[in-house]
């Protein structure tokens, strides 16, 4: 395995501040402490469980979490999907035997 020179080795400790930082700003975003979000805290959203024609309803709310997820939420779960693939990628990387 190679040695990160110098350079590189600022290069990849930058980065990774730099990925911590985006990080911590998504978390702090989304917890509602942050300066994107108005307010201290994010509002609740009531819950619209559906009504089937048996007259039951639909007590886990899929629907709704379904509708959040790819409408208001539609960005942090694209770049979650990202991350995630990055993961898996650098995972089957490191993953590999080395060949002589």
């Amino acid at each position: 395995m190679e040695q990160i020179s110098g350079t590189g080795r600022v290069i990849s400790i930058l980065t990774a501040l730099l990925l911590l930082a985006a990080l911590l700003l998504a978390i702090v975003s989304v917890a509602g402490l942050g300066p994107f979000v108005p307010g201290t805290l994010p509002e609740s959203v009531p819950i619209d469980y559906t009504v089937w024609e048996d007259g039951s309803k639909d007590a886990s709310g899929i629907e709704h979490v379904g509708g959040l997820l790819f409408t208001k939420y539609v960005i942090p779960f694209e770049v979650l999907a990202l991350v995630l693939l990055a993961a898996l990628l650098g995972s089957l990387y490191m993953a590999k035997k080395e060949e002589e």
